[in-house]
């Protein structure tokens, strides 16, 4: 994909970042919409780390994804972090928000939908998260972006399910649509963020 050192708008990438795609070796890509939407401050910035040292125990180097200074950043520091953590005007960025939020020079945190868009832009094929999003329940026909992006960007999606709050078999059912493969690691049932999770079967 070429010199991934070039620090040219809109995508930056961070030093090790950069070094790691260059040489070919594992990158897992991050979303920061935990770090300033998820979690209080300072077990925001806690797990940011947490999660960045877990990337690293498995031999791979994180590339935590934001929108900062009207550049799509892939690969953050400890000052950009702490900067997320503790801001009160980061925008929650999905894929409809990228464009104005660089216009604008606003911060935002991406989402699941974003943060895939960033990583295949940038060359990386898997991306860590915990859950996604889905359906909604009830009529609203509320669909996350997040099934958008799976069913379209070529990327490898690592997570704990969808969130237990949504309407899980519906999300099953869009992603079948959508031809989105549902692959268990240790698991024969779907998932539900932050519970074991249903007895509907992954693929």
């Amino acid at each position: 994909m070429g010199d991934y050192s070039e620090s040219n708008r809109p995508i930056r990438f961070s030093d090790e970042v950069a070094e790691s795609l260059n040489a070919g070796t594992p990158v897992v890509a991050l979303e920061s919409t935990i770090i300033a939407h998820g979690l209080p401050h300072p077990r925001n910035l806690e797990t940011a780390h947490a999660i960045e040292e877990a990337v690293r125990s498995g031999g791979a180097v994180p590339a935590t994804v934001a929108l900062l200074d009207g550049a799509l950043r892939v690969g953050l520091d400890s000052a950009d972090l702490h900067r997320l953590a503790t801001s009160d005007d980061v925008e929650k960025v999905s894929l409809r928000d990228i464009g104005w939020v660089l216009a604008t020079r606003r911060q935002g945190a991406t989402t699941v939908a974003a943060t895939m868009f960033a990583a295949h832009r940038a060359g990386i094929s898997v991306f860590a998260t915990g859950g996604i999003g889905g359906v909604h329940r009830g009529e609203s026909g509320d669909v996350s972006a997040d099934l958008t992006a799976l069913g379209t960007i070529p990327v490898a999606v690592v997570c704990a399910g969808a969130k237990a709050i949504l309407d899980i078999p519906r999300t099953l059912e869009h992603l079948e649509t959508l031809g989105v493969p549902v692959i268990g690691q240790g698991t024969d049932v779907f998932p539900e963020f932050w519970t074991r999770g249903t007895d509907l079967p992954v693929t």
